[in-house]
């Protein structure tokens, strides 16, 4: 079979779905959540669940083996979270190279052939490492990115400032909202504190040892005008809040939840991330769960955001890419796993209040961490 033959099937889906729905691409158009046209369960069991698998930091140059037991879980979608390659490239010539690169990793390319995806970009695979609306090469990255992931020509996403894109999923009666951010092309410097970044080595060696934890050198911006998403994308995310969905899974390519660990976060930009709870109020936009990558570990986290439900955020990180040293979490809740991994949202409709359990697995298979969520957990204050 050619390669044109093996067109990437969530593109088939997508496209008949947008297609059938009536869903227009226009620049400068808002449409709402895309139908996401996944393969109906042959059982009416399995039509109740919905199993989404997720993970993030695949470095092209390094063997894949996790590909084999992500497809043995058998998802019916999968997420990529950003740092899907590592380009960390400071010139055009680079950046196309690296995306060469990572279109000949076989396993990789097996999968996306087999298995329903969406994916978002992270620093490394956006263009360089920690970078954002500052990298020079972000309109070829865009372009690059979108090839990649078989974009068609007339995608938002192709003319927006930003990936950003969302999708809705029906289950059994239920809809299911995808949410996917770019962190990236519109995010405002990070706020650097010059002791901690003199100090990692020491501290480096001191967290090798046992001897404490490794915190990274970005410190909280206290300008409110400081961002992550840009205007434009917090326009277009209050509109996709405001749309009804009994589930939303919000693709964060960093933490959200996190707090303390010096490293990219959510907490880096306090303004963007209690922007976000009061849009969560505001659109009374109840059932919203997150996904993160970035770390090079497993991560449970939660916060108690003002006037709104828990916040939950599950980090998968480390499809190729292990970081064994601990680093301090003050919303963890129970451990870390360092080691290849991927997690798993299974969402369960079958009954009269559905449940979302949250895990990791490993390279075996096994699970190493796990949450279970009523979705009664997940419900606004009656007055916020």
């Amino acid at each position: 079979m050619s390669d044109a033959a093996l067109l990437d099937r969530r593109q088939l889906l997508l496209g008949a779905g947008l297609a059938a729905a009536g869903v227009g691409a226009q620049a400068g158009v808002n449409p709402g959540s895309r139908p996401l046209a996944l393969a109906t369960p042959a059982d009416q069991q399995a039509l109740q669940h919905l199993r989404i698998a997720f993970g993030s930091c695949a470095k092209q140059s390094k063997p894949q083996p996790i590909w084999a037991t992500v497809r043995a879980a058998r998802p019916d979608l999968f997420l990529f979270l950003g740092d899907n390659l590592y380009a960390d490239a400071r010139d055009a010539a680079t950046l196309r190279q690296r995306y060469a690169e990572f279109a000949r990793v076989e396993a990789l390319q097996a999968f996306r052939r087999d298995v329903p995806h969406l994916a978002t970009w992270d620093d490394h695979d956006y263009g360089d490492d920690d970078v954002g609306a500052e990298y020079p090469h972000k309109q070829l990255s865009q372009q690059l990115f979108c090839d990649a992931w078989n974009e068609p020509a007339d995608s938002p996403r192709r003319s927006r400032p930003g990936i950003y894109e969302a999708y809705r999923i029906e289950r059994a009666g239920r809809s299911v909202q995808v949410l996917v951010l770019d962190l990236r092309f519109n995010r405002s410097a990070p706020v650097i504190d010059p002791t901690l970044k003199q100090g990692y080595t020491a501290m480096y060696a001191k967290a090798k040892m046992g001897l404490g934890a490794m915190k990274g050198w970005y410190v909280p911006n206290p300008d409110p005008a400081a961002t992550l998403l840009g205007e434009t994308q917090w326009a277009w995310l209050g509109e996709r809040l405001a749309e009804p969905a009994d589930v939303r899974v919000l693709v964060s390519s960093v933490q959200l939840a996190a707090e303390g660990t010096g490293w990219e976060c959510w907490a880096n930009f306090p303004h963007e991330r209690q922007r976000l709870a009061a849009l969560i109020r505001a659109k009374r936009a109840e059932g919203l769960v997150v996904v993160s990558g970035d770390m090079h570990y497993a991560d449970l986290s939660r916060w108690e955001a003002p006037g709104c439900y828990p916040l939950w955020d599950l980090t998968a990180s480390g499809l190729t890419e292990v970081w064994d040293i601990p680093t301090p979490n003050s919303r963890r809740v129970g451990e870390v796993f360092a080691g290849l991994n991927f997690g798993l949202l299974d969402i369960d409709f079958s009954t009269p209040v559905p449940t979302l359990h949250f895990s990791v697995r490993d390279l075996q298979g096994d699970t190493r961490l796990q949450r279970r969520l009523s979705l009664d957990q997940l419900r606004l204050p009656p007055h916020a």
